[in-house]
C-alpha cells in the first residue's frame, strides 16, 4: 500500500497526541478534606471513579482513532500496485497513448469486444490537464500517430480515438515502440518534462513476447492497461488454406489448417466453396493444437479461381478468423523442353527415363499440341508436351516457350545457351538439371555465375576425384516435409532405404546458400537433390545418372518427379502467402506482358487502393505497401485474370493467450518504472479506501457522542 499524500500521516500522528495530552492535563487531582469517618465516602468515590475512568478511556480511544482515520483519508492510500500514469501527478508531462488495433482486439469476452474496453481506457488518459501534452498512436502492422509531436488538442485525439476500428493485421510492437520513443524524446537539454507511456492492449503473447523497450527514454513511466480477461478466450480458427499438388485432370488437393485454442478437443466442420461448388471437411481438432484437414476438390476450368473456407456452427471469441479466402491456379497442360545429346529411342537412357517421368501417359509432340481452354469435359486431351532439343542446334523459340526446361547429358553448353538459361531462370522459368557427367559441374558453375547474386546454391558441384567410382550411393538424410518427399508420407523411410544411386558429381558445402535447399544427402556427404531459388525462378539439381540408378525402376520415380516438377511450376505463378498489412511484392507471369493496360480489382478501394503495377527488368511487378482488407485481389487485362492473391488474417492473431503481468513489468520493461492494471481490476478502484476511512471517522465521532450521552450522570 502506498499513499498519495504521505505528509498527512505525519500531521495525523502529531494531532493524535493532542487528546492524550488534554486527557492528562484535565485529569482530576485528589483534594484532602477533614472528615470524622470516610468509610461510606470511600465506597461512593471508588464507584464513581471506576465509571469515569472507563468513560474517559473509551472517549480517548475514539477521539484518537477519529484523528488517525481522518489523517489516513487525507493521505489517500493506494491499494495494490499504484498507477504510474494518472491525472493526480503534478507538473508538466508529455504522454503517449499506444492503442492496439490488431485483429485479436476484436475478440469478445462477456459479449463485449476488447476494443470497446480499450477505447474507454484510452479516453481516460486523453483528458485535459494543465501542463500536459499528449499524442495517440494507432498500432497495427504499420503504426500511425495522430500528430507528429505531442499536442494539447485533446478534442482531436478523442475524436480520432472514437473513429478507430480493429484492422485484420498483426501488431508490429517494436515499430510502434520506436514511434513512441521518437515522440517522447526530449526536444532539448532543458526539456525535463515527465515522460509517460500508456499501452492499451490485450498483450497477446505472439505479438508482445518480443517487445523491445530499450529505444524509450530511460526515465519513461510505463502504464500497462490490459483488456484481456484472466483466462484466454476460447477460439477456433482457420489459419491457412494451401492448394497443394494440382493434377492435369482438374483436381487439386487442398490443405486446411485449423487451430483449436480451447481447453478441450473439438469436432470441426469446414465448408469449402469454389464458385458454385462446395465440399465439407470434418475432423477432430485436439486442444491447443493445429490440425490439417485435406480434401481433393475438382475444378470447372483453367486459370485463376477464388474460393473460401469457413468453419460451420462455431461460436467462439473471434469470428473474423472463422473464414479464410484462397485462390487456385489450374494451369493448362505444361510444355517441357529436354536439352540432351542422347537420341530418343527404345534404349533405356537417362533422358528417356526423364521424359517418361515428365509425361507418364506418353505425352505428345509439339506439332499436335492444342491448348485446352476448358477442363469440364473429361475427354479433353490434357497430356503435357515434351520436346527434345539438341544443344548443338538449340531452338531458342522452343526453349523460351516451354514451361520447364530440363537438362540431361547436355554436354558442354555454349556461352549463348548459358546466357539464355540464366535469363529465363531469373524471369521465373524453372530449370531441372540432371547432373551425371563431369562437364555438368562446369555447366552448373557457369549457370550460377550467369544468374548472378539471385541464385545462391547451397553447394558447389565439382568433378569427382580421379579414380573415384560413384556407385551404391544411398540417401542418409532427406527433408521429408518438403517436396518431392512429402508425397510419400509414412512410406518414405522403407522406400529410401532400398534405393541405390550411381553416377553424378561431387559437391562441397557453401556458406552463402541455405542448408534447407539441400533436399537429400548421400552417404558420402555429397548432395543428392538440391532445390534453390533464383529471383523469380527455381533451379533443381538431381545429382545422379538415372540410367545407372535404381530410382527409375521403382514405383516412386513418377510421383517423386511429379511432386518436384509440380512444385517448380507452381512457384512462378503461386499466389504469395500474404497477410493483411504485410508488404506484398509479386512478380507477374510472363504472359502478363507490360503494365500498360493491366487493371487491379478487389475488395479495396479503386485507384491506389490495390497497390501499384510497374515494369521491371524481369517483368511486371505488383507492389502493395499495406494491403487489405481480406479477400481475393486480381490482376486483369480486358476482363481476363492473369494473376490473383488472397489476403488473409495473420495466423498468430487467432491465439488469444496473453503475457503474464510480471513478464511485462519486470522482464520486458527493462528496468523502467512500470505498472500493470488488468481487466479484472476495472470494476474496483485502487483509490477508494479514503472514503471508508472517512466513514469510519464519522462513526467514531458518533460513538463519542453516544458515549457522552450514555455515561451521563
Amino acid at each position: 500500500m502506498t499513499f498519495l499524500h504521505p505528509w498527512a500521516l505525519v500531521i495525523g500522528v502529531a494531532a493524535a497526541a493532542a487528546p492524550v495530552l488534554i486527557h492528562w492535563l484535565t485529569s482530576p487531582r485528589p483534594v484532602r478534606m477533614p472528615l470524622s469517618t470516610i468509610r461510606f465516602l470511600r465506597e461512593a468515590v471508588h464507584e464513581r471513579r471506576s465509571w469515569r475512568r472507563l468513560r474517559d478511556t473509551l472517549l480517548l480511544c475514539l477521539r484518537t482513532l477519529a484523528i488517525l482515520l481522518i489523517a489516513l483519508a487525507v493521505a489517500r492510500p493506494q491499494w495494490g500496485q499504484s498507477r504510474q500514469v494518472s491525472d493526480l501527478q503534478q507538473g508538466d508531462a508529455v504522454r503517449v497513448v499506444l492503442l492496439d488495433l490488431s485483429q485479436s482486439m476484436a475478440a469478445r469476452a462477456g459479449n463485449v469486444e476488447h476494443i470497446q474496453r480499450a477505447r474507454t481506457l484510452a479516453a481516460e488518459y486523453l483528458r485535459y490537464r494543465p501542463g500536459l501534452s499528449a499524442n495517440l498512436i494507432l498500432a497495427a502492422a504499420r503504426p500511425q500517430a495522430v500528430f507528429d509531436t505531442a499536442s494539447n488538442n485533446f478534442d482531436a485525439l478523442r475524436d480520432e480515438l472514437a473513429r478507430c476500428r480493429v484492422l485484420p493485421q498483426r501488431l508490429d510492437v517494436n515499430r510502434a515502440l520506436d514511434l513512441a520513443a521518437r515522440i517522447l524524446a526530449p526536444t532539448g537539454p532543458k526539456d525535463h518534462r515527465r515522460r509517460e507511456l500508456v499501452l492499451v492492449s490485450d498483450f497477446q503473447r505472439s505479438s508482445w513476447g518480443g517487445a523491445n523497450f530499450s529505444p524509450l527514454p530511460t526515465d519513461t513511466h510505463i502504464q500497462f492497461e490490459s483488456v484481456a480477461p484472466p483466462q484466454p478466450p476460447a477460439n477456433l480458427a482457420i489459419l491457412r488454406v494451401e492448394p497443394r499438388a494440382a493434377d492435369l485432370l482438374g483436381s487439386t488437393q487442398l490443405a486446411v489448417d485449423v487451430g483449436n485454442y480451447t481447453p478441450n478437443d473439438r469436432k470441426v466442420t469446414v465448408e469449402i466453396s469454389v464458385g458454385t461448388s462446395s465440399w465439407r471437411l470434418t475432423g477432430t481438432a485436439p486442444a491447443h493444437r493445429v490440425t490439417t484437414l485435406t480434401e481433393e476438390i475438382g475444378s470447372r476450368g483453367l486459370g485463376w479461381q477464388s474460393g473460401e473456407a469457413k468453419l460451420v456452427a462455431v461460436d467462439d471469441a473471434l469470428a473474423a478468423d472463422n473464414l479464410c479466402p484462397f485462390v487456385l491456379h489450374m494451369r493448362p497442360p505444361p510444355k517441357y523442353a529436354i536439352i540432351t545429346r542422347q537420341p530418343s529411342g527404345r534404349r533405356p537412357t537417362s533422358s528417356m527415363f526423364l521424359e517418361c517421368a515428365l509425361a507418364p501417359s506418353g505425352g505428345k509432340s509439339q506439332r499436335d499440341h492444342r491448348p485446352a481452354t476448358d477442363v469440364a469435359s473429361k475427354h479433353a486431351d490434357l497430356s503435357p508436351t515434351v520436346v527434345r532439343v539438341d544443344p548443338a542446334t538449340l531452338d531458342r523459340a522452343t526453349v523460351t516457350e516451354s514451361d520447364l526446361i530440363a537438362l540431361d547429358h547436355p554436354g558442354k553448353l555454349t556461352p549463348e545457351t548459358i546466357e539464355l538459361l540464366a535469363d529465363l531462370l531469373r524471369r521465373g522459368r524453372p530449370i531441372l538439371y540432371v547432373a551425371s557427367e563431369m562437364i555438368d559441374a562446369t555447366n552448373l558453375k557457369r549457370l550460377r555465375e550467369g544468374a548472378g547474386a539471385g541464385l545462391q546454391l547451397p553447394v558447389e558441384f565439382l568433378p569427382p576425384p580421379a579414380g573415384q567410382t560413384r556407385r551404391d550411393l544411398m540417401y542418409t538424410s532427406v527433408r521429408r516435409d518438403s517436396p518431392p518427399f512429402r508425397v510419400f508420407g509414412d512410406a518414405l523411410n522403407p522406400l529410401t532405404s532400398r534405393l541405390r544411386f550411381a553416377g553424378g558429381i561431387s559437391s562441397r558445402r557453401l556458406d552463402a546458400g541455405l542448408e534447407s535447399d539441400i533436399l537429400a544427402t548421400y552417404n558420402d556427404g555429397t548432395a543428392g537433390i538440391v532445390l534453390a531459388s533464383s529471383d523469380a525462378g527455381e533451379l533443381a539439381v538431381i545429382n545422379a545418372d538415372l540410367a545407372a540408378s535404381d530410382l527409375p525402376k521403382t514405383f516412386a520415380f513418377v510421383p517423386l518427379m511429379a511432386e518436384l516438377v509440380g512444385h517448380m511450376l507452381d512457384r512462378g505463378q503461386r499466389p504469395p502467402a500474404t497477410a493483411c498489412g504485410e508488404p506484398l511484392v509479386a512478380q507477374l507471369p510472363a504472359e502478363a506482358g507490360r503494365a500498360a493496360g493491366l487493371r487491379l480489382s478487389g475488395p479495396a478501394a479503386k485507384g491506389d487502393g490495390c497497390g501499384q503495377l510497374g515494369d521491371q527488368p524481369l517483368g511486371v511487378q505488383w507492389r502493395w505497401l499495406s494491403p487489405g482488407p481480406t479477400g481475393v485481389y486480381r490482376v486483369e487485362r480486358e476482363g481476363r485474370t492473369l494473376y490473383a492473391a488472397a489476403l488473409t488474417i495473420p495466423p498468430e492473431e487467432s491465439d488469444l493467450d496473453s503475457l503474464r503481468p510480471k513478464d511485462l513489468t519486470d522482464r520486458l520493461a527493462a528496468g523502467r518504472v512500470a505498472a500493470y492494471r488488468g481487466a479484472a481490476d476495472e470494476g474496483q478502484s485502487r483509490d477508494d479506501l479514503w472514503k471508508w476511512f472517512a466513514v469510519a471517522c464519522v462513526v467514531c465521532i458518533m460513538g463519542e457522542i453516544s458515549m457522552l450521552l450514555g455515561f451521563r450522570t
